[in-house]
């Protein structure tokens, strides 16, 4: 599993987890072109892109076997 971040504008962190790097390039990829959806006590809360910071996650034994951030 990779942890997936997602850093607010107001400093908040989302953590959540995927199940391979090729998921967390595909989420992250979304998060910074369409915003950040989150559940909250059956509450769907949505912040639009420019609420977000960046996305990042570390994917050990990947081809890009990095750190990746998209701002």
């Amino acid at each position: 599993m990779i942890d997936v971040n997602v850093y607010m504008q107001d400093g908040r962190v989302f953590t959540y987890q995927v199940e391979d790097s090729i998921k967390a390039r595909e989420h992250a990829y979304r998060i910074i072109n369409y915003g950040w959806r989150n559940i909250v006590n059956d509450v769907m809360e949505y912040y639009p892109i420019h609420q977000v910071i960046k996305v990042t996650f570390i994917a050990p034994g990947d081809l890009l076997s990095t750190k990746y951030e998209a701002k």
